[in-house]
């Protein structure tokens, strides 16, 4: 076994690992991207909406373009309402039911949690207030939408035919000038098997990562045999720690020399490799004590070094 690590080439395994990391972590954004395709267009679009309605000047018409671009293109979308600051409705994107009436008034429901509303003609209508956050996450983790229609039932389960109303999702981007509104009204459709492709994206992910655990393990178990150190010993620290392992390693090294020509670890004050006999330190000629390059006269006998 030592003798197949020892003729690993670490550096072409690093190379080959990256290459095939990239192309498959490019595979995955694209698969990912394809099966979320809509989801994510919405969510680029509403950020880039609310962005544009924030500003002091802002054209309305660009605004409704790209607002009647994202309602034809996603099936989520109920209805996108443009409302002024007396909550009148200025336009509709599809002119559903929700904006038969010149105004849109929100109504909180019995001061529940501040997240569910309700308009004065919708009874069997439900509106769950849904933050930017919340927004992203119902985009790519499609059991979400289950969690939220449970958070609502455990809120209402005991009205009368609370399973005969509507739960729509609310979000909304506001001018704080002109007091306009947006609001962005969507129904719960989860990507068809889209919990299978987030698994399979994390399983991807991780099993990647574990290779890279371990390709850092073997390479510092062949260092530690190259340097006559207990492979056994670092290989499994590196895997308990793995980072943190690596840099007690390389602190533990530069603390003791290493042979040039052997690469075996050992003490500094060696004057001769342990293992192959080469000289590795300038000695006094005269007592034999280590030296360097820039002393002038030896620390221990005072002798004039050459």
């Amino acid at each position: 076994m030592n003798r197949f690590i020892e003729k690993i080439n670490f550096k072409k395994v690093a190379i080959l690992y990256i290459i095939i990391v990239l192309l498959v972590g490019i595979g995955l954004m694209i698969f990912i991207g394809n099966k979320f395709q809509n989801k994510l267009k919405f969510i680029y679009n509403y950020y880039n909406i609310s962005e544009k309605l924030e500003k002091d000047h802002y054209n309305i018409e660009e605004i409704k373009e790209q607002i009647n671009n994202i309602s034809d293109n996603s099936e989520d979308i109920v209805d996108v309402l443009i409302l002024n600051k007396e909550n009148q409705i200025l336009y509709s994107s599809k002119n559903s039911e929700l904006a038969k009436n010149k105004e849109f008034i929100l109504n909180k429901k019995n001061n529940q949690t501040n997240k569910y509303f309700t308009i004065p003609d919708g009874d069997n209508i439900i509106f769950r207030l849904t933050t930017d956050k919340e927004l992203i996450i119902t985009t790519v983790l499609s059991n979400f939408e289950t969690e939220i229609q449970k958070n609502y039932e455990n809120e209402v389960f005991y009205e009368k035919n609370f399973n005969d109303k509507k739960l729509y999702l609310l979000s909304y981007a506001i001018n704080n000038t002109t007091g306009e509104k947006i609001y962005f009204i969507n129904e719960m459709h989860p990507v068809a098997n889209g919990k299978t492709y987030i698994k399979i994206a994390l399983a991807t992910i991780m099993f990647f990562f574990m290779i890279y655990w371990i390709l850092v393990a073997l390479y510092i178990y062949q260092n530690a045999l190259k340097s006559k150190l207990n492979p056994y010993l670092w290989g499994g620290l590196i895997l308990l720690t793995n980072l943190a392992g690596v840099l007690i390693y390389i602190i533990y090294k530069q603390n003791n020399k290493t042979c040039f020509k052997c690469e075996t670890v050992q003490s500094r004050n060696n004057v001769y490799c342990i293992s192959c006999g080469t000289k590795l330190n300038e000695t006094c000629k005269k007592c034999g004590t280590i030296i360097n390059g820039k002393d002038k006269y030896c620390s221990k006998c005072g002798e004039k070094i050459e």
